[in-house]
């Protein structure tokens, strides 16, 4: 089942808020109190696993559900060690499908080079399941990180951590595995195309 345009439009407002989800909490305590802040995301949080569960995605739904559920429960205990909590629950539930991914069916980032390139060969594949382990690895440090912000440090630098610094992780992770993809490539396809010369010979 493909997105209609209402669904798509609402998902993608959904995932703008997301993420500068860390900055509206912010400026939002200053005039909202936690209890209100909290029942909006999980509001939102709700809202995104409909518009998946409407366009047939059923795992990001039950996802969204799963997350909708620990913050509701969490929030039981602290509203806004609940409301600080959500990007490392977004990190950690990342790490989770990416790393059952590598057990389960395809790796994650295979099926995103899939997207572009049906057909794969054997050393590609063997790269995704490569660069997806480095993802998951990256997802629980960030997780990490950010739950010591929520815990520990002031809103201020939870907000720089988790509304900047994270995102630019995250960017630079992304464009720099580009270069070092295809020089990886490069260097397989001389290796191969030398032993093919010498099996020729």
């Amino acid at each position: 089942m493909t997105w209609s345009v209402p669904n798509r439009i609402g998902a993608i407002l959904l995932a703008i808020l997301g993420i500068a989800y860390p900055v509206l909490v912010y400026f939002g305590l200053s005039v909202f109190s936690p209890r209100l802040i909290l029942i909006v995301l999980i509001a939102a949080v709700l809202l995104r696993a409909a518009l998946f569960l409407g366009s047939g995605k059923r795992v990001q739904a039950i996802t969204f559900l799963l997350v909708a559920v620990i913050l509701a429960c969490a929030g039981i205990a602290s509203e806004l060690v609940a409301i600080r909590f959500y990007p490392v629950i977004v990190s950690a539930t990342l790490a989770a499908l990416f790393g059952v991914s590598l057990f389960v069916g395809r790796p994650m980032i295979e099926r995103f080079a899939r997207l572009r390139t049906p057909e794969l060969d054997d050393y590609a594949i063997g790269y995704t399941r490569i660069l997806t382990a480095v993802w998951v690895g990256f997802f629980i440090a960030n997780g990490s990180i950010a739950a010591w912000t929520a815990l520990y440090a002031s809103i201020k630098t939870w907000t720089l951590y988790n509304g900047l610094i994270s995102y630019v992780l995250i960017a630079v992770l992304f464009v720099g595995e580009w270069p070092v993809r295809r020089i990886l490539r490069a260097r397989h396809d001389r290796k191969t195309q030398d032993s093919t010369g010498q099996e020729n010979a």
